[in-house]
C-alpha cells in the first residue's frame, strides 16, 4: 500500500522533470533521456547525502562518500552483495511501527490488514509524504521504531496472505525469515564480519541471546540490530552494519557510468526530497 503509492510519486516527479525539460528547450527526442537523467540524479544525491548520514552518522558517510568504498568495489559489474541484501539492510524490519498515520483526515492505521498491497487504494489511505519525510513548514514527520533487534507482533505473526498457507507457525515470524534467510546462503556471523573489518566485536552480554541457550557467534542480521542499539541507542545503525550500508550504497552509484558521481560538472539537485514527492 505504502510502496505503490511511493512509486506513482516518483512517476510523477518524472513527469514534472519532462515538464522542465519542455519548457528549456530540450529537443523533443531527448526529453525523455534528460526527464530521467534527472530523477536519476536527483534519486542518488537524495541516498548518499540525505539518507546515508541520517541512517549511519554524518561522519562514516563523508567519510566514504570522500574516501570511496574500501571493501566493496564492484567496478563496472556491479552487484549486490548478500552480506547487504540478507542481513545489513534487513535493518529496517526493525523499525516498522505498529500502525502508521497516513494521512491527516485518518485516524492511524494498523499495519495489516489495512496496509497490504495488490488492491486498489482506499481514498481514506492515501498518503500525505508529510507526514514520513520532513518537510519545509510542517510539522516533523511520524519516526520510525528504533533499530533495537525487536519487531512489532504484526511481524512476528505474518497474515497468510503474506506468507502463503503454512504448515509450520514459526514461518509466520520475519525474524524467523530473516535468520533462516542468513543461514541458508551460508553468512558470516556478526563477530566474524566485525574482526574482518577490524571492528571490536559486540561481547555476548550486549548481544543479549545467551540467556535463550544460543551459545554460539551471532547470526548477522540479528547481529547488525544489537549492534544499533548498543553503538547508538537505536537511533541509526552500528559500525558494521553502518560501513556495509556505506560502502555498498556508494560503490552502487559509483559503478554507475552514467551517475551524476561520474558528472565532470559540479551538479546539484534541483529539487529536495519533499518537493520530489510534491510533483
Amino acid at each position: 500500500m505504502l510502496i505503490s503509492q511511493l512509486h506513482l510519486a516518483v512517476l510523477k516527479a518524472h513527469n514534472a522533470f519532462v515538464n522542465d525539460a519542455r519548457l528549456a528547450g530540450v529537443p523533443n527526442d531527448h526529453v525523455f533521456d534528460e526527464a530521467a537523467r534527472q530523477l536519476r540524479w536527483h534519486y542518488q544525491w537524495i541516498v548518499l547525502h540525505e539518507f546515508l548520514p541520517t541512517l549511519v552518522g554524518p561522519a562514516l558517510a563523508d567519510q566514504v562518500l570522500k574516501d570511496g568504498p574500501h571493501y566493496f568495489r564492484p567496478g563496472r559489474d556491479a552487484f549486490i552483495p548478500l552480506e547487504f541484501a540478507d542481513a545489513a539492510y534487513r535493518y529496517g524490519h526493525s523499525q516498522i511501527r505498529h500502525h502508521f498515520q497516513l494521512n491527516l483526515l485518518s485516524d492511524p492505521v494498523p499495519l495489516f490488514p489495512d496496509l497490504l498491497g495488490f488492491r486498489a487504494v482506499p481514498r481514506q489511505h492515501a498518503v500525505d509524504w508529510k507526514l514520513f519525510f520532513d518537510a519545509p513548514h510542517a510539522t516533523s514527520a511520524q519516526r520510525a521504531k528504533k533499530i533495537d533487534g525487536k519487531l512489532v507482533k504484526a511481524l512476528i505473526d505474518l497474515p497468510v496472505a503474506v506468507t502463503g498457507e503454512t504448515e509450520i507457525d514459526a514461518y509466520h515470524s520475519l525474524a524467523v525469515r530473516d535468520l533462516q534467510r542468513g543461514q541458508g546462503i551460508g553468512l558470516p556471523s556478526g563477530e566474524a564480519v566485525a574482526r574482518h573489518l577490524g571492528i571490536t566485536p559486540l561481547i555476548a552480554d550486549e548481544v543479549g541471546i545467551a540467556s535463550t541457550g544460543w551459545h554460539g557467534e551471532t547470526p548477522l542480521w540479528y547481529y547488525i540490530l544489537r549492534e544499533a542499539d548498543v553503538c547508538t541507542g537505536g537511533h541509526r545503525l552500528g559500525p558494521v552494519g553502518g560501513l556495509i550500508v556505506a560502502e555498498v550504497l556508494n560503490g552502487l552509484v559509483d559503478a554507475d557510468a552514467t551517475s551524476f558521481r561520474q558528472s565532470h560538472d559540479e551538479w546539484l539537485p534541483k529539487k529536495s526530497l519533499s518537493e520530489l514527492l510534491a510533483s
